[in-house]
């Protein structure tokens, strides 16, 4: 089984993250997909392997125990900031030509310049009303195909393999077990571009904004109505307008509004704010804080109330003190004439928490674009470098 067939197989179930839940993974139809993944990892004969009630799997492979036992993560949800159901995903040849997805929307260069590195390739592509999946379901179809290649081979290293939910609404760490994992590292295969290694994140802050309004008859509101959803704008506009994603790169900060409902009596929001540095964040949300202060002042109540809470942080704090797995990548890369370069990414990955927790884990690349929207897609030539690398390190 090839791993585009593979990647064909798994964006067929429909596994969008939804609002997070204690006792179980947000959407249930996640563990369908989970269910063909513990099926797949059993016919290897794997000598460890459990299912949580979040549906996380951990697989275990003991191999050489001489060698440095390693983890390999992916995550089955995809973004619910697009639909994932009935994805109808198809292989094209990239000729250099605007590929329509559907009547409203083309696949263009223009607008996505790094198309132009797929010319002659095959990429999977969606029909333009639905993500594809590729996040993280090239990761899966990665290390299985790398997994089937490598068991025939007696002196593999010790493999761990992880398959997460929950990744894309920023819980799937959470649900890890940890005191079952017993890797010395990790790695997330969760990223773009083949040739990029993460090992740099953002620390995250997540910001829900709740807004408590004075409601009176329109007709006679004069002096008396205070619009709950027009506070709300009034603080989002005072938030610094270029400190949005929109107008940010490499390792320039952001606030997001994510969603926002209201009426007069009450409006709510919430935002994620980003930032590569502990004291640019510590900034952030001063400034947040000063805003929701001021606005109260001038209100005269305490109209805005905001509740931040910390999600992650920059990986690169535990990374930096493992060497080791920066060298072991590098090696790998060479050996295989993979040009590489190492990038600060402008997300979390799962790696970024269990980092944190005691498996420090490096993210390396899957060839998916444009995730998390319609116009993903997955060049097929970066998806089977990509099973080579993962190959070689889980020979170890």
């Amino acid at each position: 089984m090839t791993v585009l067939d593979r990647f064909l197989k798994y964006v067929s179930y429909e596994t969008t993250a939804g609002e997070e839940k204690n006792d179980r993974c947000s959407n249930e139809k996640m563990m369908l997909l989970a269910d063909e993944m513990m099926k797949e990892l059993f016919s290897l004969h794997p000598d460890e392997i459990s299912i949580n009630r979040f549906g996380v799997i951990d697989c275990k492979f003991h191999g050489n125990p001489e060698k440095k036992k390693v983890a390999f993560l992916a995550h089955m949800d995809t973004s619910p900031q697009a639909s994932g159901k009935d994805v109808k995903a198809r292989v094209v040849t990239y000729e250099g030509k605007d590929i329509p997805l559907s009547e409203e929307r083309v696949l263009s260069e223009k607008d996505f310049p790094h198309l132009s590195r797929a010319l002659n390739h095959k990429i999977v592509i969606t029909d333009g009303t639905t993500l594809l999946g590729g996040d993280d379901k090239a990761g899966i179809a990665i290390i299985m195909t790398a997994l089937n290649d490598i068991l025939s081979n007696k002196d593999h290293r010790p493999l761990e393999i992880i398959f997460t939910t929950d990744e894309e609404i920023g819980a799937d760490a959470e649900h890890v077990s940890m005191e079952i994992v017993d890797s010395e590292y990790g790695y997330t295969v969760d990223g773009g571009d083949y040739r990029l290694i993460s090992i740099e994140s953002f620390t995250a802050y997540a910001m829900n904004v709740s807004v408590k309004g004075k409601s009176i008859h329109p007709g006679s509101a004069k002096d008396k109505l205070v619009n709950a959803s027009e506070v709300l704008m009034d603080f989002h506009d005072s938030l610094p307008h270029m400190l949005r994603p929109e107008h940010t790169t490499g390792k320039e900060p952001f606030y997001h509004l994510c969603g926002i409902s209201g009426c007069e009596d009450n409006a709510k929001a919430e935002y994620i704010i980003r930032s590569f540095d502990e004291e640019e964040m510590k900034k952030l949300i001063e400034l947040a804080r000063f805003t929701a202060k001021r606005i109260n002042e001038l209100l005269g109540y305490e109209a805005i109330h905001l509740d931040i809470h910390e999600q992650y942080h920059n990986m690169k704090n535990v990374l930096d003190k493992y060497p080791l797995v920066s060298k072991e990548m590098e090696s790998v890369y060479f050996r295989l004439s993979i040009p590489y370069s190492y990038e600060a990414i402008r997300g979390g990955t799962t790696g970024s928490q269990l980092s944190f927790k005691g498996l420090p884990c490096p993210n390396i690349g899957t060839g998916d674009y444009n995730c998390h929207g319609q116009y993903e897609y997955v060049d097929l030539f970066e998806m089977e470098k990509m099973v080579e690398v993962v190959r070689e390190l889980m020979i170890g």
